[in-house]
């Protein structure tokens, strides 16, 4: 009772030690892998204490408990599988082990596997091994769902097969913890983030308030951009960034910026040479790169509009912009900012 009664003990910070999942409703951890894992093996009762807990239905949520685990579905990074096995038989075997018997077929065409059921694991690429891993943890239909990095090293298709899964799982008001180490994926699959440091859970805030949205421009007379947006004219004469780095200046020219992320307080650049951390605000470089075609997408992100490649709409109120960079990098766009967006660029 101590531990659940922490759930109404908030730090000054907002911060808490305990979390409390809710039927209907997705809740994202994000943090980085080795917290990610530490936070997983206390879950399963693995490892030392970690200080911090998870409540669901009133009660410290234990997967070592027998009577618990027969409630939660539960797919790891690196679940392991019988790989000589066919898909079929694989989720047959699990069937049988939860004494169940669902529909295979309409299970497989879920997940995009539906002519491959007779395909050895073995020769099933990652991303169908891990979208079969998250099939045979909801075959008992459990109250609760926990995947953890469910995104990590998959391909876009499967990553949008994996976001209509929960989606499912949301609509048939189950209750859905997952963890993830990109901010990204993060903001794009729940508005229920919190922030793990290793010590507390730091709830991650979405709305967008008013001052950030709209920055104070210098005095001045001001010029229109091509994006259309008004710009002060002293902005406009920056031809280069100047970004302390550990022992030295760095001199950036903006248009090697593919976009800009704060996380915990550190702003970083991501540049075709690299990542550099930035003493700058969101703000202060909103305000400096407008003219050259930035655009203040999501209350922690700026994105260089000339390297948008493509728009996805993963829901109604969930969208990514992916870049042109080599990595394809995911970056999220608010709700409030989709249709503004549409009338700057040809999306």
């Amino acid at each position: 009772m101590e531990r659940i009664q922490a759930l109404d003990d908030l730090y000054e910070d907002g911060s808490t030690d305990v979390i409390e999942l809710a039927s209907g409703q997705c809740t994202v951890v994000q943090c980085n892998h080795n917290i990610g894992r530490s936070f997983i093996r206390s879950l399963l009762g693995e490892g030392t204490t970690s200080g911090y807990g998870v409540t669901y239905r009133g009660e410290l949520l234990s997967l070592c408990n027998p009577e618990t685990a027969k409630q939660v579905g539960f797919c790891s990074l690196g679940e392991g599988m019988y790989e000589r096995l066919k898909v079929r038989d694989y989720l047959l075997f699990w069937a049988e082990i939860y004494e169940v018997r669902p529909e295979i077929g309409e299970l497989l065409s879920g997940i995009g596997l539906e002519g491959k059921a007779n395909e050895r694991i073995s020769r099933l690429s990652y991303s169908e091994k891990r979208l079969l891993g998250f099939a045979r943890s909801i075959l008992h239909d459990p109250e609760l769902v926990i995947w953890e990095e469910p995104e990590q090293n998959l391909d876009l298709e499967s990553c949008m097969i994996a976001r209509r899964m929960i989606s499912g799982l949301i609509r048939r008001d189950k209750a859905v913890l997952i963890t993830c180490s990109a901010l990204e994926q993060a903001l794009s699959i729940s508005n229920v983030i919190y922030r793990l440091n290793g010590s507390r859970f730091e709830p991650i805030a979405l709305q967008e308030p008013a001052e950030l949205l709209e920055p104070e421009s210098d005095v001045g007379e001001e010029v229109p951009t091509e994006a259309g947006i008004e710009l002060p004219e002293s902005t406009a004469r920056l031809s280069r960034l100047m970004v302390k780095t550990e022992d030295k200046y760095v001199f950036i020219d903006p248009q090697t910026i593919n976009y800009i992320e704060s996380n915990e307080g550190i702003t970083t650049l991501f540049t075709k040479e690299g990542r550099f951390a930035c003493a700058w605000t969101l703000v202060e470089l909103e305000d400096k790169l407008k003219p050259f075609r930035f655009y203040r997408c999501h209350r922690s992100y700026i994105v260089n509009l000339n390297q948008i490649a493509e728009l996805i709409v993963w829901s109604r109120n969930s969208y990514s912009l992916v870049l042109s960079d080599g990595q394809k990098s995911r970056i999220p766009l608010s709700k409030g900012k989709f249709e503004e967006l549409k009338t700057i660029v040809a999306l």
